[in-house]
């Protein structure tokens, strides 16, 4: 996505803040890697374990599964590396192997150029679904985890608001994020924001990095979003940016008061490498 019974939230955990952590594996600047790419890769665990940087994001499922030969990957790779797994928080994508845990009353609206569909946040069988990965990234090994699409209160590609198909605004996301937080918390994992920047303020507290695409972007020569990211560093928090170019002059700077971890990357995320 633009590159990205178990227990339900208890009803006060969205009301009451989480204490700021400020976990020092994600401080300002921390190095680090990303491959997502969702095919049987080449990349083995040894180039995961050789790659730059102390933080790692990459797929939860595709490196914890027997049939991919990559169960135990996270574990040992965890020995040296602070692991961020990745999955879809936000959308319905039929090629997973909990595709069938779902039912056609959880998901709305495509996304525009994907394969996948809008989920409906607000219902319980979503968050049941979503509370399993999360413990299985906790059993995997992960540190932490990176829930995609959380942003479908945003436009479509048609400028409508609110392109999950349900309508939803972003106080039904931000109720999202920080029940994600939470219950990642009871699993000893952390949290980031992916994307999303609209409602970062609400759960800056909630989340121990962010993780953005294409902050760089620009528009008419001014830059775009990497200036808004001054509260994560000022709270001692990573900005994780990846930037689907190849220019490190331009796309290697950090704005001021920011301190951005870039890497350049293929839109594919197929590729070990590319920190600025």
């Amino acid at each position: 996505m633009r590159y990205s019974s178990i227990l339900c939230l208890v009803a006060a955990a969205s009301a009451t803040p989480l204490a700021p952590r400020a976990d020092t594996r994600f401080k300002p600047g921390t190095p680090w890697d990303i491959v997502l790419k969702s095919e049987v890769s080449t990349i083995k665990l040894a180039d995961f374990k050789a790659a730059a940087g102390s933080i790692i994001d990459i797929d939860l499922e595709d490196n914890d599964s027997v049939q991919r030969g990559t169960k135990g990957w996270i574990k040992e790779l965890a020995k040296t590396k602070t692991v961020v797994c990745y999955f879809s928080a936000g959308s319905y994508e039929p090629w997973r192997s909990d595709a069938a845990a779902f039912v056609t009353a959880d998901y709305g609206k495509k996304m525009d150029g994907w394969d996948e569909w809008w989920l409906d946040l607000k219902r319980n069988s979503v968050k049941n679904i979503m509370e399993a990965r999360i413990k299985r990234a906790a059993d995997a090994g992960c540190h932490a985890i990176d829930p995609d699409n959380i942003d479908g209160y945003s436009q479509d590609a048609n400028g409508n608001e609110g392109q999950d198909g349900f309508k939803y605004n972003q106080q039904v996301y931000i109720d999202y994020v920080k029940w994600l937080s939470t219950t990642a918390k009871k699993y000893n994992l952390v949290t980031g924001l992916k994307n999303a920047l609209e409602i970062s303020e609400s759960v800056i507290d909630y989340v121990e990095f962010a993780v953005n695409e294409q902050c760089h972007e620009t528009s008419g020569g001014d830059e775009w979003e990497c200036p808004e990211y001054q509260p994560f560093t000022a709270a001692q928090k990573a900005v994780l940016n990846i930037e689907y170019n190849t220019d490190k002059s331009k796309f290697c700077k950090n704005p001021a008061n920011v301190k951005l971890s870039t890497v350049l990357k293929p839109m594919e995320l197929d590729t070990l490498g590319g920190q600025c």
